[in-house]
């Protein structure tokens, strides 16, 4: 095998420019690999960000949803206390304040 077969058709400077285009390329493949790794795990960030904000809504949700059955069983409490206050009011024979009679 003769050496001058080894040699490419634009002589040893195309040997040169195409190494030089290779280690272009595998850069840009490496950086490209490395911008896609940094891009997936600042969204596997923001999901983990996403399903705290998430189980931290449906926390105050449920607290709300909580205070509000409170606020409507107190709200009935107190209807049914003036209810029962107006019919014992209505059972009572009717004097006057200043304490005469009727």
């Amino acid at each position: 095998m003769d050496l001058a077969t080894l040699i490419p058709a634009g002589g040893l400077g195309a040997a040169t420019v195409g190494g030089t285009l290779l280690a272009v390329v595998v850069y840009l493949l490496n950086a490209n690999r490395q911008d896609r790794k940094e891009y997936q795990d600042a969204v596997d960030r923001a999901e983990v960000r996403a399903d705290a904000a998430e189980a931290r809504r449906s926390a105050a949700e449920a607290r709300m949803d909580g205070l509000q059955q409170a606020v409507d069983a107190e709200r009935a409490a107190r209807r049914a206390a003036e209810d029962r206050a107006a019919a014992a009011e209505r059972e009572l024979p009717h004097h006057r304040p200043d304490g005469g009679g009727p």
